[in-house]
């Protein structure tokens, strides 16, 4: 009867206890559905560096960034990915979120590969279509970059049209445009159609004096939840590096992750995998953060407060220091 009471009792325990205790080791990360984010997560699963790194993932998939971050708001997921900016504007807000570098991939633009655009110069009067905004950081960018370059913001001399990044592609192989400013992934798939690059925002971000390469997206979450929930934190971040390690080096991963990519063919994958490689942070300390103050600068003074708030300068402390 003792054994029994006791088997009992071990029951119970396990019962009541163990939920708690998975639902301390688990992180809910919010993910746009076909975001090249997952690729980075498959990997993670798919090679068990949760369970290495003794962790839960759960995924919750959302169809815009703006739903993403309205979600961690309301605490509905844990992590998100979005840029440095969005974190710093929230700072100055009095919203504490915090920043781990994910990819410093950029995009740029793109024209046909028999187009007149060789310079440019050649964009005047001609359509250019620009992923997102008005107030898209590549936009921004390129304004001050043709500012300094030709002395001439090309908001006055071309003719901008903002859509998604999707429809862009649609419009530049319609020739409803005549050159397109693009997220890095659309980028690559315009590449492997003979699309020739008229210009990176890595090229531009060089010419504007930016001497280190600067992480485009990041790992966002609550500064309190960081704190109170470090290792967890610092597990998954550990465990995203060791996702990314092999997919720098390891070309059977992303042929066993072809599908997810969409890509049409092997050669689209090697661009979007080349691509991806080329973004992968090696370094992230003092020097990039000092080179991304400047970044927001530039951006601060060409979008303005629809794009900044009333910060006039990045927000401190918004990275998150991993170890």
């Amino acid at each position: 009867m003792k054994i029994i009471k006791n088997l009992l009792l071990l029951v119970l325990f396990i019962l009541v206890f163990t939920p708690v205790i998975a639902k301390e080791k688990s992180l809910n990360i919010g993910l746009l559905k076909f975001g090249s984010v997952n690729w980075e997560i498959d990997i993670l699963e798919h090679n068990e560096l949760d369970k290495k790194n003794d962790f839960l993932i759960k995924k919750t998939f959302f169809s815009t960034k703006n739903a993403a971050a309205i979600a961690l708001q309301g605490k509905a997921v844990d992590v998100i990915v979005t840029d440095w900016l969005w974190v710093s504007r929230q700072k100055g807000l009095k919203r504490n979120y915090v920043f781990f570098p994910h990819s410093m991939t950029v995009g740029g633009i793109m024209v046909k590969h028999d187009s007149e655009i060789i310079d440019i110069k050649d964009l005047e009067n001609k359509k250019l279509g620009i992923a997102g905004s008005s107030i898209d950081k590549s936009w921004l960018l390129f304004r001050a970059y043709s500012n300094k370059k030709i002395n001439k913001d090309p908001k006055k001399f071309l003719k901008p049209v903002y859509a998604a990044p999707p429809l862009l592609n649609e419009f530049i192989e319609r020739n409803e445009i005549d050159a397109v400013l693009n997220y890095w992934h659309y980028n690559a798939k315009l590449q492997y159609k003979g699309y020739r690059e008229l210009i990176s925002i890595e090229s531009i971000l060089k010419n504007l004096g930016i001497k280190t390469k600067i992480p485009a997206i990041g790992w966002v979450f609550d500064e309190s939840f960081g704190k109170e929930n470090k290792d967890l934190i610092n597990n998954f971040l550990r465990a995203s590096n060791e996702a990314k390690k092999i997919m720098l080096s390891s070309d059977n991963e992303w042929e066993r992750i072809f599908p997810l990519t969409r890509a049409k063919d092997r050669t689209m994958l090697i661009n979007l995998r080349d691509a991806y490689r080329s973004g992968i942070p090696l370094t992230f300390g003092n020097n990039e953060i000092e080179e991304t103050k400047k970044i927001y600068k530039i951006l601060a003074k060409y979008g303005g407060r629809d794009l900044v708030g009333t910060n006039n300068e990045l927000s401190p402390d918004i990275f998150w220091a991993a170890n």
